[in-house]
C-alpha cells in the first residue's frame, strides 16, 4: 500500500505540473519532510 501511494503521488504531481505548463502556468516543486510534495504555481501572465 505504501508503494501504491508513493506512486499515486508522484503521478498526481506530474500530470499537475503538464497540465499547469501547458495553461501557461510555471510550477516550483519542494519535498517536504513529511514526504510530501508542494506545488507552487505562478501565472505566466503579468
Amino acid at each position: 500500500q505504501e508503494r501504491l501511494d508513493e506512486f499515486l503521488q508522484v503521478y498526481a504531481v506530474e500530470k499537475t505540473k503538464i497540465e499547469a505548463r501547458r495553461n501557461g502556468y510555471s510550477v516550483t516543486e519542494q519535498s517536504l519532510k513529511d514526504g510530501s510534495i508542494k506545488l507552487s504555481l505562478t501565472s505566466g501572465a503579468g
